[in-house]
């Protein structure tokens, strides 16, 4: 090497600490840029799962986890083996979500033109897993080598979800029907420390789950009633949701020989462009039809009940006079009314108002399984219901 060159090399080497220095400091007063360096380098690994099989409002919550406004999410039906009916009902659900979806079949030939399932699974935003047999689809997995494909794809920060055999696949084993006649401990990939309860509302279940806790047989665990959920990122609990206030998650351990159980607080799941709270007004009555008319009566009140005589057969009208219960009203814009009702076989309606010409009129209903569900179909629904009253009206 002449003087020349060593000369450079050496300058070069001088440069280096130099150059580090320089870098190390630009990304510490920058936070924006070493985030999006250091999250690149080490990708948040998140897991939401739930109590029961695919629905679109847990979809819809895996999309708005992406971040992204078309993610490419795969459906990964295995556990149904692949079956026609699951695949339908994803494809029905994703018509009315904006997201890329695809399906990821296991059962095939090598004959055929497919693609391998690491190209499939490791191209996606979110994978979401299918309800059915959960031991047939681990034994199917590690055949296929797709759980270390699914190992891979969270570590690149791909999110994986599902309810049912979806949900207990991620956690070290939980309960499930996957073997004939009895209910029993299936082991899943490992990727949460804990078990798992899905369908935990079921009697023999929640049993089950409880006594192999207690026993120190498993680990403790996290329990989802069908409609609730749980996310969790780095393998930690973050939050959990619910469609409404009957299903909610539970996280559940044995300590000193006893077992103890911790209902989670669930936020409730709403649709993005759903009225806020303070959108609207809510009067609380929670009082019977009868009660009501021997009181004072607000305009909506009276409207509901003479839409409630005017719609019942006379012959039926005290039964449903005395059956029906009047929960809250709900007023929007001062002009769109929600009456929330409880009707004789225990379900709640949305009796919907729209005022004109200072005088409330019906404008349909729609129905709720819970106080809570009905309240928020009308936040979803209220500004449509509004454009079409209003073009009605003038």
């Amino acid at each position: 090497m002449t003087m020349k060159k060593r000369t450079l090399s050496l300058n070069f080497q001088r440069c280096i600490p130099l150059f580090l220095v320089v870098f190390f400091t630009f990304v510490t007063i920058n936070p924006v840029v070493g985030q999006d360096l250091r999250s690149k380098a080490n990708p948040e690994q998140t897991i939401f799962v739930w109590g029961s099989d695919i629905n679109k409002k847990f979809i819809q919550y895996v999309v708005d986890l992406t971040n992204k406004p078309d993610p490419r999410i795969c459906f990964l039906p295995t556990a149904s083996a692949d079956s026609k009916e699951s695949i339908e009902y994803w494809e029905s659900i994703c018509k009315n979500l904006s997201i890329d979806p695809y399906i990821c079949k296991v059962w095939v030939s090598s004959k055929t033109d497919t693609i391998p399932f690491e190209d499939i699974l490791l191209s996606m935003d979110a994978i979401v897993v299918g309800g059915g047999n959960t031991l047939n689809m681990m034994a199917i997995w590690k055949a296929q080598a797709i759980d270390k494909i699914l190992q891979k794809a969270l570590k690149k920060g791909i999110i994986l979800a599902g309810g049912s055999a979806g949900s207990i696949c991620w956690f070290e084993n939980g309960v499930s029907d996957s073997r004939p006649v009895d209910i029993s401990i299936v082991d899943g990939l490992g990727f949460l420390p804990y078990s798992n309860c899905p369908h935990y509302e079921e009697k023999e279940r929640k049993e089950l789950f409880h006594r192999k806790i207690l026993n120190k047989e498993i680990k403790a665990g996290y329990a989802c009633d069908d409609l609730s959920g749980l996310l969790f990122k780095n393998g930690k609990f973050v939050e959990a949701v619910s469609k409404n206030e009957l299903n909610n998650s539970y996280y559940i351990t044995s300590k000193r020989g006893k077992l103890e159980i911790e209902k989670l607080q669930s936020e409730f799941l709403v649709n993005k462009d759903a009225l806020s709270k303070s959108d609207y007004e809510v009067i609380e009555i929670n009082k019977g039809i009868t009660e009501c008319l021997s009181e004072n009566q607000n305009d909506i009140t009276k409207a509901f009940v003479s839409f409630i005589k005017r719609v019942t057969k006379e012959d039926k009208l005290n039964e449903v006079l005395n059956s029906t219960r009047i929960m809250d009203i709900l007023v929007y814009d001062h002009s769109l009314a929600a009456v929330i009702n409880k009707r004789e076989y225990d379900f709640y309606c949305v009796s919907l108002f729209y005022k004109h010409d200072n005088v409330w009129h019906s404008a349909g209903e729609d129905i709720g399984d819970t106080p809570v569900e009905a309240e928020i179909s009308f936040r979803e629904r209220a500004k449509m219901h509004m454009t079409r009253l209003n073009e009605k009206y003038q």
